[in-house]
């Protein structure tokens, strides 16, 4: 995320004025931004499994380009490492508990992620977020 603050002019009468975005403020939209994604992509998924499992209706070829671009998209904003973290989420984000972790590829340390907010901490503490 970025550190940033991002300066906006605007003039009121002969008043110009700048106005700075708070990096507290910004960083908690972006924290927003992560997790009503990462529901609304659990809430895809779930959806689409649920049409499979109660009316037999297999909607894969369908919904594919649809789920490509979104993937796309969300690989350029967060890039690949958060991305990866995103969907590994999304495709096992009913699994046992044990399972339900992200490990640090340097030390081996394994972080709990069971909850959208837990996977936006885990990735925040190990700097996965593009600055």
């Amino acid at each position: 995320m970025k550190d940033k603050k991002p300066k906006k002019s605007i003039t009121i009468g002969k008043l110009k004025l700048q106005i700075e975005e708070n990096s507290k403020k910004i960083e908690n939209k972006h924290k927003k931004f992560f997790i009503h994604l990462l529901n609304r992509l659990v809430s895809i998924q779930e959806r689409t499994d649920k049409v499979f499992t109660e009316y037999g209706l297999n909607l894969i070829m369908y919904e594919d380009l649809y789920f490509q671009v979104i993937e796309d998209m969300v690989y350029e904003h967060y890039d690949v490492e958060v991305g990866e973290v995103i969907f590994w989420y999304v495709n096992g984000a009913k699994l046992n508990d044990d399972e339900q972790y992200i490990e640090d590829k340097k030390t081996g340390k394994k972080y709990k992620a069971k909850t959208p907010l837990q996977v936006y901490n885990v990735c925040k503490k190990l700097k996965l977020f593009k600055n």
